[in-house]
């Protein structure tokens, strides 16, 4: 009961991000929006370690673990979502994430013996992805080059956390949850902080109003902190790993 009742709380969570990313992005770059996201998510998850005295890992293949899903999941992931989403509705790119779990479903096959596909998982991940196109299906409409690019991000964007959340059950199981949470956005963000700032200029100079603001508070707090603390590790459980 406890497990559903967390599933529905992330499934509401992040079912809502997407619209304040989209809210943030008629303010704000998407590649250094998303990196100061997760520098202000970071920060408040370390805050919460060194306030509960969690010992950060002292393993390198625990850190290698953390790095590599971090790049995958923050990096690339994100990243990918934050250019995307300029060019295409927030539904549509709810849709175009929903293909997660037949991504994740594809990549367990070969990295844990007890996740095979199943027809029984290809029916339920199939109904998944009609059920969203059906809830967002006034706004799957696009065109142009812009519009297709966008949903090739987006869809690369579902592949990279796809593989990172198969590789934290995989490997990472033994990390506290938010030790990895937390480090996964501090491998992670400065690759997109890094070139946002080359590409998009001085985060100080934006033009941050009301709206970016209060998107980018939610996105730090209840779309990124918050569920560390309901969630096993990142998406640890694979019922849990298709971030809805």
């Amino acid at each position: 009961m406890r497990a559903r009742i967390v599933w529905l709380i992330l499934c509401g969570v992040w079912g809502s991000t997407w619209l304040f990313i989209k809210l943030g992005l008629n303010d704000l770059p998407p590649l250094s929006f998303a990196g100061i996201r997760f520098l202000f998510a970071s920060s408040i998850l370390v805050a919460i370690i060194l306030a509960r005295g969690v010992r950060w890992p002292r393993k390198r293949s625990e850190w290698l673990v953390i790095a590599v899903v971090g790049w995958l999941q923050f990096s690339l992931n994100y990243g990918l979502v934050f250019w995307g989403e300029q060019r295409i509705p927030s539904g549509l790119a709810a849709v175009l994430q929903s293909t997660f779990p037949a991504f994740g479903l594809v990549i367990a096959h070969f990295y844990l013996p007890e996740e095979p596909i199943t027809p029984k998982k290809v029916i339920g991940v199939l109904l998944g992805v009609i059920g969203v196109g059906i809830v967002f299906s006034d706004q799957l409409s696009f065109a142009g080059k812009a519009a297709l690019a966008g949903s090739v991000a987006l869809v690369l964007s579902a592949f990279c956390g796809s593989y990172g959340n198969v590789l934290v059950k995989a490997y990472g199981t033994q990390i506290d949850p938010f030790v990895l949470a937390a480090g996964q956005m501090i491998c992670g963000f400065p690759p997109l902080l890094t070139l946002g700032i080359a590409k998009e200029g001085n985060p100080f100079h934006f033009h941050w109003t009301a709206t970016s603001v209060v998107a980018l508070a939610y996105l730090v707090i209840v779309g990124s902190v918050s569920p560390s603390r309901f969630s096993i590790g990142w998406c640890g459980t694979w019922m849990l790993s298709t971030r809805c």
